[in-house]
């Protein structure tokens, strides 16, 4: 019989810490378990409310939302247990921990009592781990099945190796440490791939430091986004994880696969047999270039866009800050409130970007809400304050002297990152001075100048005011210059000092495209670039004026023109810009740059949410996730791939990550009656995949009980499900044609290469044709087929891509009333020639000079000669 009295043995029996149907851990619906990513073990389907220790140890961590805690047993094996799935984001609501750590257990003792009916209503699944994180300590592992009672059923044996040991007495922890890891991520650690590091850091309680091997004099704290990125740690740099502590190991058997896989990024892996090369040189800052006419003042281009206006100098008054406090308690305090209103505010802010379809903005707001959690800048304050000075004036040292280090690295995408911890700062400061949140109050036609822009200047500022700014730090990578394109609002940085000394209302002309400031520019050009700019404000607001109306050629031919989005601001926008529908949400927003898997009930309010702003009458058609390539997912890491972008990715992943494609197909069935549900397929290229997938969907719509059928379609992305169309739309319900992806890969041109990039032209002759014989096989089976790529929105491309027979246009929420507009200019007979006569030329660059004399033929009235 073996051993479970805790003393050292050759098998170690773990006890049923809850009574209920035991499942194998290979069918928990979330990877990160079933695929064993944590550890292996078994499950438990709970129906009691108390999690018991399973065996003698000691209580090594436990999670600060109490939805789970590790055990360690005297021979050092670690038993993780984990209460549901997803339930870290209901952040401790529900449960209640009996114990701390460092407390030690023996089998039976409560460990955390849970509310089980909160739990079923709020969590997306009840299931409960227990897995070994360390399983090199276990030779082998014997899960029991049937059905388990609390504190009775022997639920795991586990036979031990020969590295299962007892600590020798007085032992503090474990030290492990890692091999060299090689650094793939292009730009090195920084912010991003930093926050995901530290998220993922802080689940453990151990010590952890990452090292730089060519410096190993250099070490950061792992959970110190501050302290990560100020290791200046580059492409092919290599680096070392150690740690100490209770489990270390369990923090290096995490952090190493997700150091490896990118942190969130996507890679190139190095191809087998080649060693990687010796570390690139940091992108050094620049020098300031001085322009020999002393009117023009350079600087870097930030954001493209050619504007005039009048100097609007923004200057920043700085708050009083008393020396010395009342006291650390009542200093630390106020600091940890400021805090806590600071994140409030980024919270609100992330989500309304979110909801605007911008998650890569969102996630430069959650980076901050990480550096607001930065122990080395809380400590940093706090040891000011230990010596008696104010939280304000604590606060206010500490985060200046973490941005002063940062702007000194040689490497001018960390050191951009300064104005990111600035911003932050004064974000708190505000909150312990009492000062009043600043306002931006420009006047019209304002060009902003200013020492540095904060994301949060930049993400406040008036488009009807303010048409571009330019300042004299900061670089095209900063997180500032960032918001400005996604804004549409040209922008200047690095530009020169003078720049600050014009008086306010100085007319001048900011070119976002030559990255310069022009003074005194005369009135004839000032005249023209305002001419443009109000003749461009007035065919938009034309535009707006009939964007109800149906987009119908004038000979009677319809086209469908409805939005692509990305949350629920951009649905609420949809009808008001006339929009018939969405032909494209973009669910992966939901996904990305967060840490953990959206639960099934998030995901199910959202899509809820979207279809009820849509209402009933309009089509919503969800792509399910598509990720992979060059949108990675954090929680799910994988291994470099040589060529990600012809590896798992879209419907490839989905498959191999059955549980949380299930989970994301119950959210959205969930919102069907709220609007003409369509599911739709990324990357498909084989009926085989599209069977397999509609296979899932029928299972998940009958455990649902749905009876009314969903339309299920494809993203025509790839050259073989263009070629393949006839036999794919017996199958499928319609097809939306993803230009982007479909263009790079006909033309093999990674569309994000640094020179490569301007030739992946989705009006290129054979993408066309491609489009023309999916068109064809879909209609020959009287299936619709959409464009919901990039070439959808371009109003150049409107003629072509009607006259190919295309049946709707999904475009971004804001081209609506302009795509609209150029297809009522046309007429389906000149379309079709037009279409038969570009499918004959060449190059993109004949089909673009074509469509440009054709849409000056159609402005004269001429499209039906």
């Amino acid at each position: 019989m073996p051993d479970v009295s805790g003393r050292a043995s050759l098998s170690l029996i773990l006890q049923s810490p809850l009574s209920g149907p035991i499942v194998a851990l290979e069918k928990v619906p979330d990877p990160t378990f079933a695929q064993k990513m944590v550890g292996d073990g078994v499950a438990v389907d709970p129906v009691s409310d108390v999690l018991l220790s399973p065996c003698h140890g000691r209580v090594t961590q436990l999670h600060s939302s109490r939805h789970a805690l590790t055990v360690t047993t005297p021979q050092d094996v670690e038993v993780l247990m984990h209460i549901g799935l997803d339930t870290v984001a209901l952040k401790g609501r529900g449960f209640a921990a009996k114990v701390a750590e460092g407390d030690v257990v023996k089998p039976g003792d409560p460990l955390i009592e849970f509310d089980l009916k909160f739990l079923a209503r709020n969590a997306a699944s009840l299931l409960t781990m227990i897995v070994v994180t360390n399983g090199d300590l276990v030779a082998e592992f014997r899960p029991a099945s049937g059905v388990a009672v609390a504190g009775k059923t022997h639920l795991l044996e586990l036979k031990l190796g020969p590295a299962a040991r007892k600590p020798p007495p007085g032992e503090s922890g474990l030290t492990a440490g890692s091999e060299p890891i090689v650094i793939l991520n292009p730009a090195g650690i920084h912010a991003r791939p930093a926050a995901v590091l530290v998220n993922k850091a802080k689940s453990f309680s151990s010590d952890i430091r990452l090292v730089r091997e060519d410096a190993p004099d250099k070490t950061a704290n792992a959970k110190s986004v501050v302290a990560v990125m100020g290791l200046e740690v580059r492409q092919h740099d290599k680096v070392l994880v150690r740690a100490q502590g209770p489990d270390a190991e369990a923090a290096l058997a995490a952090l190493v696969p997700l150091i490896s896989s990118g942190m969130g990024e996507s890679l190139h892996a190095i191809p087998k047999g080649k060693k990687p090369g010796p570390p690139e040189a940091p992108p050094l800052k620049p020098p300031r270039p001085v322009s020999p006419d002393k009117n023009v003042l350079l600087g870097v281009p930030a954001s493209p866009g050619l504007v005039a206006g009048r100097v609007f100098q923004l200057r920043r008054e700085e708050a009083e800050i008393p020396e010395f406090g009342e006291g650390f308690a009542n200093e630390n305090q106020k600091l940890l409130a400021a805090i806590s209103q600071a994140q409030a505010e980024l919270a609100e802010l992330q989500e309304r970007m979110r909801g605007r379809a911008d998650p890569d903005k969102a996630a430069i707001f959650a980076a901050h809400q990480e550096l607001l959690e930065d122990p080395e800048m809380i400590e940093g304050a706090r040891k000011a304050l230990r010596q008696g000075k104010s939280a304000a004036f604590g606060w206010n040292l500490s985060f200046a002297a973490q941005a002063a280090g940062l702007a000194g690295l040689n490497n001018e995408l960390l050191a951009g990152r300064a104005n990111d911890i600035r911003d932050v700062g004064r974000r708190v400061l505000r909150h312990l001075t009492g000062a009043e949140k600043p306002e931006i109050e420009a006047f019209k036609d304002a060009v902003l100048v200013a020492e540095d822009l904060t994301p949060s200047d930049a993400a406040s500022l008036d488009k009807t005011k303010v048409v571009g700014f330019c300042t004299t730090g900061g670089s095209a990578t900063s997180h500032a210059s960032i918001l400005a394109r996604s804004m549409a609002i040209p922008a200047v940085a690095a530009v020169d000092p003078r720049a600050l000394s014009l008086p306010d209302g100085t007319p001048v002309v900011l070119d976002g495209d030559k990255g310069e400031l022009r003074l005194a520019p005369s009135a004839g050009e000032t005249a023209e670039i305002q001419e443009r700019q109000r003749r461009a404000a007035a065919v938009r607001a034309v535009e707006l004026a009939a964007a109800a109306e149906p987009a119908v050629t004038r000979d009677g031919h319809r086209v469908k023109v409805v939005g692509n989005i990305g949350g629920v601001a951009d649905a609420e926008e949809v009808p008001r810009l006339g929009g018939e529908g969405v032909g494209l949400l973009r669910s992966e927003f939901l996904f990305l740059q967060r840490a953990e898997a959206p639960s099934e009930g998030e995901q199910e309010s959202m899509y809820a949410a979207i279809a009820k702003a849509l209402g009933p009458g309009r089509d919503l058609v969800v792509r399910t996730l598509d990720v992979g390539g060059d949108k990675p997912l954090a929680y799910l890491p994988m291994p470099p791939e040589v060529n990600p972008f012809l590896g798992v990715r879209g419907i490839r992943l989905n498959m191999l990550g059955a549980g949380l494609f299930r989970s994301q197909v119950r959210a959205i069935l969930k919102s069907a009656g709220l609007a003409r549900l369509h599911i739709m397929f990324p990357m498909v290229s084989s009926v085989v995949e599209l069977r397999d997938s509609k296979a899932i969907i029928l299972e998940e719509m009958g455990r649902l009980k749905i009876a009314d059928p969903v339309k299920v379609g494809i993203m025509v992305e790839v050259p073989a499900a263009a070629v393949s169309a006839e036999g794919l739309a017996r199958e499928a319900d319609f097809f939306s044609i993803g230009t982007n992806d479909l263009t790079q890969y006909t033309l093999a041109i990674d569309r994000g290469h640094p020179r490569l990039a301007h030739l992946a032209d989705a009006l290129h002759p054979s993408v066309l044709k491609l489009i023309e014989t999916t068109v064809e096989g879909a209609h020959k089976h009287g299936r619709w087929v959409g464009v919901c790529g990039g070439l959808a929105s371009e109003i150049l491309a409107a003629p072509v891509l009607v006259g190919l027979g295309v049946d709707e246009l999904s475009v971004s929420v804001s081209s609506i009333p302009a795509v609209k507009a150029a297809v009522r200019r046309q007429s389906l007979p000149a379309c079709r020639a037009l279409a038969t006569e570009l499918l004959s030329l060449l190059t993109a660059g004949e089909v673009r000079q074509r469509l440009a004399a054709f849409a000056a033929e159609s402005a004269k009235g001429g499209s039906d000669v």
